[in-house]
């Protein structure tokens, strides 16, 4: 027996489906900033870009102004394992970033920016549709 739905519950309906659907059926979509939504039988990946410690380690003396700090705007690309393109995009002003992928492994890295000697790269595997955190920390050497 057929479900009658009211304009806007179609409606509604409607805007999910092409919410998720991100240009190809069950591709990775992105968004800038902090969590949110998630897509059906994705995982969510929550990027964050951040400079690593600015100090060497020797002496060895807790210091805050050493501590990782957030770098917006910075540019990041998820790949499969065998290194084809996912997709691309950008932190936001709180240098983080969601992207929703199916299943599967994957490598997160970061953009090359000057003056920071290493450039960050995570593999990372969803099995399901668990939340993953993903830093990327750029450093510079002198750690």
């Amino acid at each position: 027996m057929p479900i009658k739905l009211g304009v806007t519950a179609a409606l509604v309906l409607v805007l999910l489906n092409a919410a998720c659907a991100s240009g190809a059926p069950g591709g990775p979509s992105t968004s800038p900033g902090g969590p949110g939504g998630g897509h059906a039988g994705q995982a969510t990946l929550q990027i964050i870009t951040q400079l690593g410690e600015q100090c060497p380690h020797i002496p060895v003396t807790p210091d805050p102004r050493c501590d990782p700090k957030p770098r917006p705007d910075t540019g990041f690309e998820v790949t499969t394992a065998s290194g084809d393109v996912v997709t691309k995009g950008r932190t936001g002003s709180d240098a983080r970033a969601t992207v929703y992928v199916d299943p599967g492994t994957y490598v997160v890295r970061g953009e090359q920016i000057s003056d920071w000697r290493i450039t960050p790269q995570r593999p990372v595997t969803v099995s399901g549709t668990e939340t993953l955190p993903v830093p990327l920390t750029y450093a510079n050497g002198i750690q």
